[in-house]
């Protein structure tokens, strides 16, 4: 999928006691981590969406997209292999340039192996 355009960074607050980036009060470290994943809508969970990991932490994942998300629809993240997985909430839908969108995902369960995803 490298028709999928990497966002840029978006800015944050480096806490005094840690030293650690948080963005927009996140309290999870996140990892850079590209993996392709699908999207499956809750209400039809035959049809999925192919999408790409930006980073990822246990509850949470920014997630590259062609299909525009609304604000707390609730897919299911399953792996590339379509074994269905984790229910999410969309909490941020950004477009980017080249028509695609930039997600947040958000997890009511911890990931804890993003590799087997």
């Amino acid at each position: 999928m490298n028709d999928f355009e990497q966002p840029q960074a978006t800015g944050g607050a480096i806490s005094e006691k840690s030293g650690q980036m948080r963005l927009d009060g996140r309290n999870e470290k996140r990892v850079t981590m590209a993996i392709t994943v699908c999207l499956a809508i809750a209400k039809d969970l035959l049809f999925a969406y192919q999408a790409m990991t930006v980073n990822v932490s246990p509850h949470g994942a920014r997630i590259i997209t062609r299909r525009r998300w609304q604000l707390e629809e609730r897919p299911r993240l399953a792996s590339s292999s379509g074994e269905l997985g984790a229910p999410a909430r969309v909490v941020y839908c950004e477009p980017l340039t080249n028509g695609n969108y930039c997600i947040g995902l958000r997890f009511p369960s911890a990931i804890t192996d993003w590799k087997s995803t």
